[in-house]
This record gives structure tokens, C-alpha cells and sequence, in this order.
């Protein structure tokens, strides 16, 4: 067994926890802007994101001496329905696996092979089946093998012991320097995804021109509620208040339902409507009427307004859908609170 192979299929997993590290640090840095009018002026901070560990393949070479064939069988019962393994067996809709160890990749006489396979040259050596074996589309992307993977260890190492016993003559066993050629190879990438973690850590977060560089766009300012009520437009504000009939009623003295009758909102103490039992969150936001700011904070997020609510309603995203439902509930009333 060759370090060359290993270093191969360790680099390729090395450089995607690179790549996914780096992503974590940079990309989700996100764009503010200072509020009032006019010119902005962008910071950006960076949203601190523990990446994933990704490690490479545990290898398999320091446990094939000892490892089960009669279990990598049982364990190779997933496979049969796609694999025949006898001698001059013929191609199901994988290719007969008869003598794979150390066989050319893509050389199965007859079998159509995925384009990603054969383009995947070598040979199927232990650490290599390991690989495929653990996961099949991480090692070969594209392959058309849609197995999922074995995920532990000793049962990819019992597998291909099983594969091994599939021959005339049995492929050698590891030497004990091949063992630990593959060891230091797996430490080595092990410290180098450490320390690249480290340092995407330790590194400043990104500018506001390295921002741009990167085609993100700063977030727009948000727009004062006063001033889109000015423009908003009740009927449109209706249609969007269907999302909320199910809960709520609107007509004057109407009664309550899984929410509070929304009759003459506008202004009142939160917590307020008679007979309602409101949420402990709700109650005690009491000195913060539903002014036109308070509305459109809750409706934007009812659950980061008031931690704790009740509502299940996730909240209107659009600063336009939000103002033309709150112009909707200002005409709730016998006398419409001022626009101001």
C-alpha cells in the first residue's frame, strides 16, 4: 500500500475543510448601516461560526490483520442487491466485485461506468476501497452509486477484509512501515486542519471592501414607519391581515379567539383586552404601546420582540407588507390614531 494513494484522498478532504473554514469565517459576515437619512456609514462584524468538523477517513490499515471477513459478509448484505462477487460473475447495476483489491478503477469488462469514476484513476487499494466505502460521492462526486456510506471504522475494515477473501490469491497485508506511513500521513493532515482553523479564528474580520470585492451588497437602510404609512395602502393591508383571521378577530366588541380582538390596537397597552389570558412575555410589555414603531417591530419578529410569546406567526418580512397591514389596522377604530 502506497502513502502516495492515501495523501491523495487526505488531501482532497484537507482542502474542503479548508475551503468550508474559511467559509464559515468570512461568509457570513454581515452588512449594518448606521440609522437616520443620507449617506451610510457600513461596518461589518463577523458572526463567530464553529465549522464543522469534517475529518479525514480513519484508516484501516493497522486493523485489517485482525479483522472479521465473516462479519465484513454480513455487512456486504446491503451491497448484493447492486454486486455479484463470484468468479466470472456477471455486472448487475454495479460491476461483479470478484479480485476488486488492487484492481484498476473503471475496469470491470461490460459494466457502463459513471464518467467521475473512470476519471478517478488508480487502483482500488485498501485505503481507497475505505474511503469509497465511508462516503461514495465525497470520494468520487458524480459517481452514480447511490449508497450512502459506512460510517464506522471497523465495519469498513471488516468489508473490505471480505473483499480481500474475493480473490484466487488474496492481496498482501499491510507491512507494519506501510501502517505507519499512513498513520503519519493522517497526523500531519490532522494538524494542518488544526491549524487552519486556528488561524481562520485568530484572523481580523473581513472589511467593507473586501465586502465588496466579494459581490456582497450592503443591507439597506430601514425605512422610518411613519413615512411608509404615508404611502401604504389599507386594502392591500387586509388582504395581507388573512394570514391572521384563523387567531384573531377585528370587528368592535367581537370576541376573542386563539388571539386578542384587534379592535382599536393602534396605541393600546399590549396585554390589555379584557377576558384574554396573554402570555407572560406579552403582559409585561405593557409600557410599550402598540404605537406604529411597536407594531412593526413585533410584526417584523413577533418572537425576538417579545421573547416569549404565545404567537406562533413568524413574522412579515417585507418593510411594505408591514406597513400596509398596520395603515389596515389603524382603520380599526371609531376615530383612527394620527399619522405622525
Amino acid at each position: 500500500m502506497s502513502s502516495f494513494e492515501l495523501n491523495k484522498i487526505i488531501g482532497a478532504v484537507l482542502l474542503a475543510v479548508l475551503v468550508m473554514v474559511v467559509i464559515s469565517k468570512f461568509g457570513d459576515n454581515l452588512v449594518t448601516t448606521g440609522g437616520g437619512h443620507g449617506a451610510e456609514e457600513v461596518t461589518v462584524t463577523a458572526k463567530a461560526k464553529k465549522p464543522k468538523k469534517a475529518e479525514p477517513v480513519q484508516p484501516i490499515l493497522g486493523m485489517l490483520v485482525s479483522a472479521d471477513a465473516a462479519a465484513g459478509k454480513k455487512a456486504f448484505g446491503k451491497c448484493k442487491a447492486c454486486h455479484s462477487i463470484e468468479n466470472g460473475g456477471k455486472n448487475g447495476i454495479g460491476p461483479n466485485l470478484w479480485n476488486v483489491v488492487n484492481a484498476n478503477r473503471g475496469a470491470k469488462d461490460g459494466f457502463k461506468y459513471s464518467s467521475a469514476l473512470v476519471a478517478k484513476e488508480g487502483k482500488w487499494t485498501y485505503e481507497s476501497l475505505n474511503a469509497f466505502i465511508a462516503k461514495p460521492k465525497a470520494y468520487i462526486p458524480g459517481t452514480k452509486m447511490s449508497f450512502a456510506g459506512v460510517k464506522k471504522t471497523p465495519d469498513r475494515a471488516n468489508i473490505v477484509a471480505y473483499l480481500r477473501s474475493l480473490a484466487g490469491v488474496p492481496a498482501p497485508l499491510p507491512t507494519q512501515t506501510e501502517i505507519d506511513d499512513v498513520m503519519k500521513t493522517l497526523q500531519a493532515a490532522k494538524d494542518a486542519m488544526a491549524k487552519a482553523a486556528t488561524d481562520a479564528a485568530q484572523a481580523p474580520a473581513a472589511s467593507a471592501n473586501e465586502v465588496k470585492k466579494a459581490g456582497a451588497k450592503p443591507a439597506a437602510p430601514k425605512q422610518d414607519i411613519g413615512a411608509l404609512l404615508a404611502s401604504a395602502n389599507a386594502d392591500k393591508g387586509k388582504k395581507v391581515f388573512g394570514k391572521c383571521r384563523a387567531c384573531h378577530t377585528v370587528d368592535k366588541g367581537g370576541r376573542n379567539g386563539i388571539g386578542p380582538n384587534l379592535w382599536n390596537i393602534v396605541n393600546r397597552a399590549p396585554g390589555s383586552v379584557d377576558a384574554f389570558k396573554y402570555s407572560k412575555a406579552l403582559a409585561e410589555l405593557k409600557d410599550k404601546p402598540w404605537n406604529y414603531a411597536n407594531l412593526d417591530s413585533f410584526l417584523a419578529k413577533p418572537k425576538t420582540y417579545a421573547k416569549g410569546t404565545k404567537m406562533t406567526f413568524v413574522g412579515l418580512r417585507k418593510e411594505s407588507d408591514r406597513a400596509n397591514l398596520i395603515a389596515y389596522l389603524r382603520g380599526l377604530s371609531d376615530l383612527p390614531a394620527p399619522l405622525n
